[in-house]
């Protein structure tokens, strides 16, 4: 596994470009979010703030993250399939916390899809714990917090 990610913010129309064609390149659309550069720019307008994850020059995954109060909000796509398995969402997780840390913030929530197995998964392996609300159209999203 390497440990060599790369996480850059821009609210540039060639990053969100370049984060909008990962997508299209990794797979047809995400389960909790329509993948258009329409909603990309709305979710920054809304205070996401929209971050790629690269593993040398290839996009290998998109973030949201927004502070609120004292906590870190966040959502992501899924890994692009040839890099799944190495553990590379460990290390977002671990930008996650570190971000909390580094900013002042208490908590940090993770927004994931009800049937995504994977990351709840994940959560509960990094002591994330349900707080029973959801999110989204149909309640689809899932909210997850972890006490930094």
């Amino acid at each position: 596994m390497s440990q060599n990610l790369k996480f850059e913010s821009s609210k540039s129309k060639e990053h969100i470009a370049a984060v909008f064609n990962f997508n299209t390149e990794a797979f047809t659309g995400s389960q909790d979010f329509e993948w258009t550069k329409e909603n990309i720019e709305k979710e920054i307008k809304a205070g996401w703030q929209l971050v790629s994850v690269k593993s040398g020059k290839e996009i290998i995954c998109a973030l949201f993250i927004k502070q609120e109060s004292k906590a870190l909000l966040t959502k992501n796509t899924p890994l692009k399939i040839n890099h799944q398995g190495n553990g590379y969402s460990h290390l977002i997780k671990e930008f996650y916390e570190t971000y909390a840390k580094d900013n002042g913030l208490a908590e940090v929530y993770n927004y994931c899809p009800a049937d995504n197995f994977r990351m709840i998964s994940l959560n509960e392996g990094h002591n994330y714990a349900k707080t029973g609300k959801s999110l989204g159209e149909n309640n689809k999203m899932v909210e997850w917090v972890k006490k930094i």
